[in-house]
């Protein structure tokens, strides 16, 4: 665990303890509660037997929840800073009090912001308009109510994905985003137009840069622990035509979609040194797909190659969105092909879960489809299985939502099991 860290962990932990009366915790307690609880499961239908490694959180387990622009713009709706660190405030405790320990919070989803910033435009989520300024800093109270409680929180941004073209005429001519809009050399070369959206170009160096500088902004200007990117890589379905111009004028000696896969790859490690150039104690986690191919043959992420070379991650965050009984991607063949491709020197596995799939009908899952709907325990045999690698080093669960805001019956269930095997 980092210094930085690892003190305020101590200090918020402290606090608590001293407040609570006792700093002394029995293992052999809270060894037999977890057992208890999962004890308990056997009440409920199941489908998988695999027995855990241990049912006990590990020291050092990372345990996270993924906080999107739509929940913090819940958070923001209507409130001036003293109520939108109020409504923080909640949001970070409902975290710790499931045994939650790390907060991914989703600070640019459009190319746009969640903090006053020289590359992107304020956020339309933080004031209902796009490049509208609240009047505070929501970044700022976030990674400060974060570290109060004892939270490790991670910046989550989108690199490639931007604003509709509709939206990019609201968006001021002083960011670099409009300004290649407006010039057809520049957008030619920057900038992806696809269905009705934009996005950056992986192939331009200047677009890969602006990344960068964004990513170097967060850190310089936040004590975060982390920036956290997800599965938004080339559009799905990018026609290769598209850009077969601009492959051509490279004149790569690899195929089309490899010459794709290579430029994703320049922008992964691109972003990976500059976070490391920036605070070398700063993660770069990655969620990606939670199946291999479609990672690889859909959005150009070469996700093995990630997986086994030093220099991309620190992390990867597949989200493996699927229950025991998914006919083409269960669970525990998926976490295992993720284990077991993990090879890299410094690189680990945090397993993401779907939380926002309880109680519901998962209607890709072919035989699997009511698993959600019949099972109340799925959630928390996830990460009962997950704890038998020794290369997963925690869960990240989506979303928040799903979870504190507006949980279902089944998700209170879940919840109630989960938090036994976290705290």
């Amino acid at each position: 665990m980092k210094l930085k860290k690892l003190l305020r962990v101590l200090s918020a932990w402290t606090a608590a303890a001293i407040a609570a009366g006792s700093i002394a915790v029995s293992s052999a307690a809270a060894a037999d509660e977890a057992d208890t609880a999962l004890g308990s499961l056997g009440s409920v239908s199941s489908v998988s037997s695999t027995a855990a490694a241990t049912n006990i959180a590990q020291q050092d387990e990372v345990n996270a929840v993924w906080i999107a622009f739509f929940d913090l713009q819940t958070a923001l709706k209507g409130q001036d800073k003293a109520g939108f660190t109020a409504n923080v405030r909640q949001m970070y405790q409902n975290c710790a009090d499931s045994g939650l320990n790390t907060v991914i919070v989703q600070v640019r989803p459009y190319g746009d912001s969640f903090y006053p910033s020289e590359y992107f435009p304020w956020s339309s989520y933080c004031y209902g308009a796009i490049g509208t300024d609240p009047g505070f800093d929501p970044l700022e109270i976030l990674v400060t109510e974060a570290h109060r409680q004892g939270l490790t929180i991670e910046a989550w941004v989108n690199p490639l994905r931007l604003v509709s073209e509709k939206e990019i005429t609201e968006v001021s001519p002083s960011y670099p985003v409009r300004k290649w809009y407006e010039n057809a050399e520049k957008k030619s070369e920057n900038l992806i137009s696809y269905g009705g959206r934009l996005y950056l170009n992986p192939a331009s160096e200047e677009a890969r840069q602006l990344i960068c500088d964004g990513v170097t902004e967060i850190i310089e200007g936040y004590d975060v622990d982390g920036i956290h990117i997800d599965d938004y890589f080339y559009p799905s379905g990018l026609p290769m035509e598209y850009d077969a111009a601009s492959y051509q004028a490279s004149r790569s000696s690899l195929s089309q979609a490899d010459w794709r896969r290579e430029n994703i790859n320049e922008l992964v490690s691109e972003m990976y040194s500059a976070v490391k150039k920036a605070d070398s104690d700063c993660v770069f986690g990655i969620s990606p797909r939670g199946v291999v191919s479609q990672d690889y043959n859909l959005v150009y992420a070469d996700v093995e190659y990630w997986a086994s070379h030093e220099g991309y991650c620190d992390y990867l965050a597949p989200q493996i969105y699927y229950g025991f009984e998914h006919s083409t991607a269960d669970y525990a063949k998926t976490i295992r092909q993720w284990s077991e491709m993990t090879t890299a020197k410094g690189v680990s596995l945090r397993i993401g879960l779907a939380a926002y799939k309880a109680g519901n009908t998962d209607r890709y899952a072919g035989n699997g489809a009511n698993e959600w709907v019949e099972n109340n325990n799925i959630i928390a045999r996830q990460i009962n299985l997950s704890r038998q690698y020794d290369n997963v080093e925690g869960l990240i669960l989506f979303d928040y939502k799903q979870i504190f805001s507006e949980p279902n019956d089944a998700m209170k269930i879940e919840k109630k099991n989960f938090t036994a095997l976290l705290k």
